[in-house]
């Protein structure tokens, strides 16, 4: 079709549509219906030539599903703290405790000091106060090259738990012979305890916590009490290995306990210059020795 031709055919539609659009004006001025023509023609018209009011808004649609979550952000400063909230009610008193204290081995003795509020720990006897013991002084023989190195405090009244009787030949404990006099440089004053057995007594202090023993000292620091003094002893040099120990200056013997039969032994200290500096030391000079609890 030539373009005379689609001017002429728009030309005939646009006719058509005014000529429709006069009825329909008509029919609306004279009376409340149209026809179906006429109503199908103004719908027609109206979906070609206006704009329809707009509609209500339509329903929210269904929510989304929840997407990933994203990376974590850098941690905020820290905040301020907070007032201190108020006191809790006081707890109930717990019960009393053992009073802590010290332990120390008395040794050369068969009792406790009595004027520094100290109490037997055990002498093997049955009794309602504090007592543990006072018992007998206990070693390695001091020829025997293996063995403990330490002196022991030994209860008089053993308790036994599975043994074999007749010795075995694993380790012996021997009870300890003073030697202090053997090579006449006895320390201690009155009668001899020279080849007498070693008491101990093991006491405890319940009133101070700490324990020192000190060498080549019969005084203790300031602030310090002192439980006893005496005289440093050991195993001779050319025995085998023990410890120093601090015997009581006035020494007790076990009863029944006097002969040489050696065993662990006790002999005086003496200062050796060298390397120990003289003075304030003597070469030969017998070690006091004090123990002091605070």
């Amino acid at each position: 079709m030539d373009s005379a031709e689609e001017i002429k055919t728009l030309k005939v539609e646009m006719e058509d549509m005014r000529k429709t659009m006069a009825t329909a004006d008509v029919g609306l001025a004279g009376n409340d219906g149209l026809t179906e023509e006429t109503e199908a023609s103004a719908c027609s018209l109206g979906l070609r030539g206006r704009d329809g009011r707009d509609g209500a808004p339509g329903r929210d649609g269904a929510a989304g599903r929840d997407g990933q979550p994203g990376p974590q952000g850098p941690i905020g400063e820290k905040g301020d703290i907070g007032p201190e909230g108020p006191p809790g009610e006081k707890g109930e008193k717990g019960e009393d405790g053992d009073g802590g204290g010290s332990v120390y081995i008395r040794w050369g003795r068969t009792s406790c000091p009595n004027d520094t509020e100290t109490s037997l720990i055990y002498d093997g006897k049955s009794s309602i106060q504090i007592v543990y013991f006072a018992g007998i002084a206990g070693g390695t023989f001091y020829s025997h090259t293996g063995g403990g190195a330490n002196y022991v405090c030994l209860p008089k009244d053993p308790e036994w738990g599975v043994f074999t009787d007749g010795n075995q030949g694993a380790a012996y404990i021997q009870g300890a012979e003073y030697q202090d006099d053997q090579f006449g440089n006895s320390p201690f004053q009155g009668a001899s305890v020279y080849n007498h057995d070693v008491p101990c007594a093991v006491c405890h202090v319940a009133s101070r916590g700490s324990k020192l023993m000190i060498p080549a000292r019969l005084s203790c620091p300031s602030g310090w009490t002192r439980e006893y003094k005496g005289y440093l002893m050991t195993e001779r040099y050319n025995h085998n290995r023990s410890e120093f120990v601090c015997v009581d200056g006035e020494p007790e013997t076990r009863p029944g306990g006097q002969g040489n039969v050696d065993g662990a032994l006790f002999y005086p200290v003496e200062a050796s210059c060298g390397s120990l500096p003289c003075p304030n030391y003597v070469q030969g000079r017998e070690l006091t020795c004090v123990v002091c609890t605070k």
